[in-house]
């Protein structure tokens, strides 16, 4: 046992040493926040239409919900329509070419949505339009107000995350069967 322990012990303490601390990490963090934080320049214009597609999206979002299949379809039509027509004016290239990411992901998910006639099929699309509009929240901080991630760890094979106004769980990856599975992650 001694012989294993002497064998191991420089190894762990190599590890030890060269591993980054908590604080470490947090410094980096910070400054790739910052970072970015440089690259992305918004105008008030820009962020009152960020706020407008949010809302679009809470709306998507509750008519999942409630598992209404029709209503989702007219939802999407809007919040597609909203995020196809933000006007870029006034934005730095990076700050702009972010957006692009954003809206192309947007704009592919939410035909691919309309394409679905049931619920559950639409759902999986919500999952990559709550990816972007996570990240986008997350680059833009559109709103002055708080949002809520949340999370369910019971979609498909893994967990899916979405954005609500609400601190309570109302979950649109499974509706009435399982309202209130998930957990908030963070307020942005």
């Amino acid at each position: 046992m001694n012989r294993i322990l002497i064998f191991f012990l420089p190894f762990l303490l190599f590890l030890a040493a060269c591993g980054e601390t908590e604080q470490e990490r947090a410094q980096q963090q910070e400054r790739e926040m910052q970072m970015q934080m440089q690259l992305v320049e918004t105008t008030p214009e820009f962020n009152a239409q960020m706020a407008g597609l949010l809302d679009r999206y809470f709306d998507l979002k509750d008519v999942l919900v409630e598992s209404d299949a029709e209503a989702a379809k007219e939802m999407t039509e809007t919040f597609k329509s909203t995020a196809e027509n933000v006007d870029g004016e006034g934005l730095n290239e990076e700050t702009l070419a972010l957006w692009i990411s954003f809206s192309e992901v947007i704009v592919s998910r939410s035909d691919e949505l309309l394409a679905e006639d049931d619920v559950d099929d639409q759902r999986y699309h919500f999952e990559f339009i709550s990816e972007a509009m996570i990240d986008m929240v997350d680059t833009f901080r559109p709103v002055d107000y708080e949002v809520y991630h949340q999370s369910c760890p019971m979609v498909r094979d893994g967990s899916a995350d979405w954005l609500s106004r609400e601190e309570q769980i109302a979950n649109p990856y499974h509706g009435d069967r399982m309202m209130t599975c998930g957990e908030v992650i963070r307020t942005l």
